[in-house]
């Protein structure tokens, strides 16, 4: 399959013209070890890219859930809408040029710090979390699957930054770290009972993981 090069630098300035800071391409054959709900194919058949763009949280509100359980239950993340929106941008560009392509969704949807380093845009760290070289981890991260025919990014399969760092594993809380791998059971139980409230229905969990990562703090 021929990649466009000229295409592929086109949405990558539209990228960064509408404000988004993180961007990157992913090659659909390499989600085979995945099962079917999780690969693009799943969302468009023809699948040639997998896109994946980041929205860097600046200020750590960004990260705040507005939750209400009364008649009508609702739960909304504002950093997610955000980047939701630029996914329709992007999509809504691609359209413009020719090409299909779909907003993924949560779920099933794909693993997106998995897309994100398939899509070389940075490697997995000792938290779990996607680590870029100018954000660290603090960025929330979507997807959408095109039949665009991109020019991909090299997978990331290690992590540069951690080596001998272990501040994030000695500042987790829940130490759902400290096994050597991420401990998910433990990280959801102190995120239910540790919930910072901002206001009756706005709570913001728990991010030590994200900012105790030295990477990108300048």
């Amino acid at each position: 399959m021929q990649r466009d090069q000229e295409l592929t630098e086109k949405i990558k300035n539209y990228c960064q013209k509408i404000g988004i800071d993180v961007i990157g391409f992913a090659d659909p054959a390499l989600f085979e070890r995945y099962s079917e709900e999780n690969r693009p194919q799943a969302y468009i058949e023809d699948s040639k890219t997998v896109i994946v763009i980041g929205f860097y949280l600046y200020d750590i509100v960004l990260d705040a859930w507005s939750h209400y359980e009364g008649e009508n239950i609702w739960k909304r993340q504002f950093a997610d809408a955000v980047v939701e929106q630029f996914c329709n941008r992007v999509r809504r560009f691609l359209l413009k040029n020719g090409f299909n392509s779909r907003v993924i969704p949560y779920s099933p949807g794909l693993f997106l710090k998995e897309t994100a380093a398939l899509a070389g845009v940075g490697p997995i760290g000792k938290n779990n979390l996607l680590i870029t070289d100018e954000f660290g981890s603090q960025v929330r991260l979507r997807a959408l699957a095109t039949n665009a025919p991109l020019i991909c990014g090299e997978p990331i399969t290690k992590s540069k930054y951690c080596n001998e760092c272990n501040i994030c594993i000695d500042s987790c809380p829940s130490k759902a770290l400290s096994a050597g791998k991420y401990i998910k059971e433990k990280c959801l139980e102190y995120l239910k009972n540790n919930r910072r409230k901002l206001s009756e229905h706005v709570f913001i969990d728990c991010n030590v993981c994200i900012e105790s990562c030295p990477v990108g703090k300048k």
